[in-house]
């Protein structure tokens, strides 16, 4: 109950945002877009967007809810990992944590694959924490890890890398030397079973978009890459997991009953963010949502010691662990109500609130577009081949509009004025486009004929969405 209040208030707060539009649109359009789902390496959370779209409630609402409830199996996940370690106050601590943290307050509240993605990590903690209790492990058990991995890596690629979680786990196992030899066996079996899941879609390159993110393919520059990658996941982490936060995991580390617990809970959430790091030529604060499970149950482990511990620890760790709840609570309450004025990153606040990708104006754009086109009798609505929020918005909520029909046109090549014109000859064409498209295609100079005849204003930014009508 206290997860649905921090997450239901304020769920439409934020416009649409690009990536929200992508994926709700192949959504819509599915099995047609299938494969652009495949290549794109997100199939899970697609597929779930796929039939949720088609019940009769605002395409954003529904997928905005499945990421609620993603958000809510992640709490969950962090009660049953505690369960599982005999200390079920420590995962309602770690869930609680979650609840009030300002990363998954954001994401919780977004239909993208992120928080799916973490509620996979959460239970994939739960299962590799197993492994640490089981007296006997078998095949079997690194197999069900293996195959949580692979789902996670099935709702999106980078969840490939969530196999440090089970690695270090098994890896960490205080088993004798003479049972060496099992680990790697069990780790090799929870390997193959991670990676079957990517096999059965290769063939059909699943994820090969994510290529455009690696910069890999470059060492030298990735070297250099890799520092400020680092820095950013640093920064981020300041903001969104705060210090009172990575003060109670010193916490937890300072004492002997949970150091090795806690020692292996970082480990595996530092590598996962340093694979992200060492390949990654662009990464958002988001790709590290993943690694909060780790880093939370680390943190209410420390937390949990404040009982065991000397009352100059206990008052210490007393008021770190208010200030990480003070801290969620103000940002939920502020982020509910404006999330323009809720302390956001750099990178956050340009992709959500400020730059092309935010949706603000759209339902305003709907309804000029939908009523010139009952004044006209119908008309055509022309975007570009490379298509953003202003182009998909109107794709998802005018699809059912009878007068409305939508084409493509690459603006960048020789033709598309010609083409431009020759669909005007036979029904009214008018174009939606943000500030940047009008500068990137030269709009003015290169279609004489578009003229603008509406234009709305982005409230926290110069960005602006135009309307144009092909009028020679």
């Amino acid at each position: 109950m206290l997860f649905l209040a921090t997450r239901l208030p304020g769920l439409l707060a934020l416009p649409l945002f690009n990536d929200e539009a992508v994926y709700l649109y192949r959504a819509q359009q599915f099995p047609a877009q299938f494969l652009f789902t495949i290549h794109d390496g997100k199939l899970l959370h697609e597929l779930f967007l796929a039939a949720l779209v088609r019940l009769p409630w605002d395409p954003l609402l529904a997928g905005r809810l499945l990421s609620v409830l993603c958000g809510w199996l992640t709490v969950v996940g962090l009660w049953l990992s505690g369960k599982i370690i005999a200390d079920t106050t420590t995962g309602a601590l770690a869930g609680l944590l979650y609840i009030l943290s300002p990363l998954a307050i954001v994401h919780d509240r977004l239909a993208i694959p992120d928080a799916m993605l973490g509620s996979m990590a959460s239970f994939l903690l739960a299962a590799s924490l197993r492994l640490t209790v089981l007296a006997q492990l078998n095949r079997w058990h690194a197999a069900g890890v293996g195959a949580l991995a692979a789902l996670a890596a099935l709702v999106k690629l980078p969840g490939l890398f969530l196999f440090t979680l089970p690695a270090v786990m098994i890896l960490a196992r205080s088993d004798s030397p003479d049972h060496s030899y099992q680990r790697w066996t069990l780790l090799r079996t929870a390997l193959i079973m991670t990676l079957l899941g990517i096999a059965a879609f290769a063939p059909f390159n699943y994820g090969g978009a994510e290529s455009q993110k690696v910069g890999v393919t470059n060492i030298a520059l990735q070297f250099e890459r890799l520092a400020a990658n680092v820095r950013h996941i640093a920064g981020w982490m300041a903001i969104t997991l705060p210090l009172s936060t990575l003060a109670l995991i010193g916490f937890g580390l300072s004492q002997p009953h949970t150091r090795r617990l806690v020692l292996t809970l970082v480990t595996a959430a530092g590598l996962f963010c340093l694979a992200l790091a060492a390949i990654g030529s662009t990464l958002y604060p988001r790709y590290i949502l993943p690694s909060w499970p780790m880093a939370l149950l680390a943190a209410a482990l420390g937390a949990r010691q404040i009982t065991r511990s000397a009352r100059v620890m206990r008052g210490a760790a007393t008021v770190v662990t208010m200030i990480s709840i003070v801290w969620g609570v103000v940002f939920n309450l502020q982020y509910a109500r404006d999330p323009a004025g809720a302390w956001l990153s750099a990178v956050d606040r340009r992709q959500y609130l400020e730059s092309w990708s935010a949706g603000y104006n759209l339902p305003d754009v709907y309804a000029a577009l939908r009523a010139i086109a009952s004044e006209k009798g119908g008309i055509v609505v022309v975007s570009p081949v490379h298509e953003r929020v202003i182009h998909f918005g109107p794709k998802i909520y005018l699809r059912d509009e009878r007068l409305v029909s939508f084409t493509d046109i690459d603006f960048r090549s020789a033709d598309a004025r010609v083409l431009i014109r020759d669909i005007a000859a036979r029904r009214p064409v008018f174009v939606p486009l943000d500030a940047q498209e009008v500068v990137a295609f030269d709009i003015e100079r290169r279609f004489p004929e578009l003229k603008r005849i509406r234009e709305w204003r982005n409230p926290h930014s110069n960005m602006a969405f135009y309307l144009y009508v092909w009028a020679p």
